[in-house]
């Protein structure tokens, strides 16, 4: 019983798989040869390139920040925000690039941050809870996020 279950599963294998080839089995299948490719004389000089095309969408950003405390904080990095009635930045949790603790209100690192990106939002959180996060928006394209307090 177990042979003849091996037996079937490898020929349903093998019949899944179309057998391979080289288009000249003269299968039914329906399937036409691909047509060549043909090639103009066009030249890399006669490109059009849409006024602010960029061929790399991405770059890397370093980040620096040294807020004056002693406590541990908790940095959060947001790609997307949104702006509350009276100005106060909401991040978009969705959009969260970095998170993790502080030590002593100091982070070293390094992002990498598509073209696409105008903003981003950094928030510091003190762990108890009782005092306001600092927050700072951040303007993008840049190759380097300084922030010192």
């Amino acid at each position: 019983m177990i042979r003849q279950s091996l037996l079937l599963m490898l020929c349903l294998q093998l019949t899944a798989c179309g057998g391979g080839g080289d288009g000249d089995s003269g299968s039914s299948g329906g399937s036409q040869p691909a047509a060549p490719v043909e090639t103009s004389d066009s030249r890399f000089e006669d490109l059009v390139i849409p006024e602010g095309f960029k061929f790399k969408s991405a770059y890397p950003v370093t980040v620096s920040i040294d807020l004056d405390t002693r406590e541990t904080l908790f940095l959060n990095i947001y790609g997307r925000y949104t702006e509350a009635t009276d100005g106060t930045p909401i991040p978009d949790s969705s959009s969260r690039l970095i998170s993790g603790p502080m030590q002593e209100g100091k982070f070293k690192g390094k992002l990498t941050i598509t073209s696409q990106r105008t903003s981003l939002l950094v928030e510091a959180w003190f762990q108890d809870g009782t005092r306001q996060p600092f927050r700072q928006i951040i303007s993008l394209p840049t190759k380097e996020i300084v922030i010192t307090d």
